[in-house]
């Protein structure tokens, strides 16, 4: 008569066992954070660059409808009046230089088009004049301020710096870019380049270098990932102020 044995895993059998599936669910939960970090990062990015579309449009936009002329009827019906583009009484391209960011505003006749930078269409001024600038909480912000009652309404957040310069007209026939404190005559800028500095709000282990900002000068690395984005617009408004 045989008798049935049955052998069992030994305890070193056992925890060598246990080690191993601990090692394979420990690197799955490290693949799977990494992959998460990653995409929250790439979101991060992907935010980032919808926002500044978003705000680059509107100021492109603006500045394109700058300095415009009004065009009216005579009062015989026979003649059409066509105002100057830029004269003393439409303010269509104005800015301040400062110390931590620029601010830039940028103007247009009411009757070309009612509406102003936060989509708008409402106001019975004869201009339209949006002021961009930053506020305290990495947001640009604008607002018509020629509209009572206004304010300031964010347009992208993220934003940590905004730089202008213009590309002003001189007597021998060249442009020279300048800042809003060395502008002699806003009538003779016939371009303008926005800087602005974007940051994420997701950190990311890769971003652990410094990098440059608008002016050139060092960001200190903190993990977050950045983006330093230049547009030229030419107000084309304003052509043919050349000297």
């Amino acid at each position: 008569m045989s008798t049935l044995r049955t052998h069992g895993h030994t305890l070193p059998e056992l925890l060598i066992g246990l080690a191993v599936s601990l090692g394979v669910v420990l690197s799955a939960v490290a693949s799977y954070n990494i992959a998460r970090q990653s995409w929250a990062a790439f979101d991060a990015v992907d935010a980032l660059h919808h926002n500044a579309r978003a705000a680059l449009r509107n100021l492109r936009a603006h500045a394109q409808r700058a300095g415009g002329a009004k065009v009216s009827t005579a009062a015989d019906g026979q003649r059409v009046q066509r105002t100057p583009p830029h004269d003393s009484s439409q303010p269509d391209v104005q800015g301040t230089h400062g110390a931590r960011s620029d601010t830039l505003s940028l103007g247009h006749w009411h009757s070309l088009s009612p509406t102003d930078c936060q989509g708008n269409h409402t106001g019975s001024d004869a201009l339209v004049l949006n002021n961009y600038q930053l506020n305290t909480k990495k947001e640009l912000t604008c607002k018509d301020v020629r509209l009572s009652g206004g304010s300031y309404q964010a347009l992208a957040e993220g934003v940590e710096d905004l730089q202008v310069r213009y590309a002003q007209a001189s007597a021998n026939q060249t442009l020279q870019w300048v800042t809003a404190a060395q502008v002699r005559d806003m009538g003779q800028v016939l371009a303008i380049e926005v800087c602005m500095r974007w940051v994420s709000n997701q950190p990311h282990a890769t971003r652990n270098t410094a990098s440059l900002g608008c002016q050139g000068e060092t960001v200190a690395a903190d993990g977050l990932g950045r983006r330093v984005l230049r547009r030229t617009v030419t107000l084309r408004n304003h052509a043919g102020v050349l000297p």
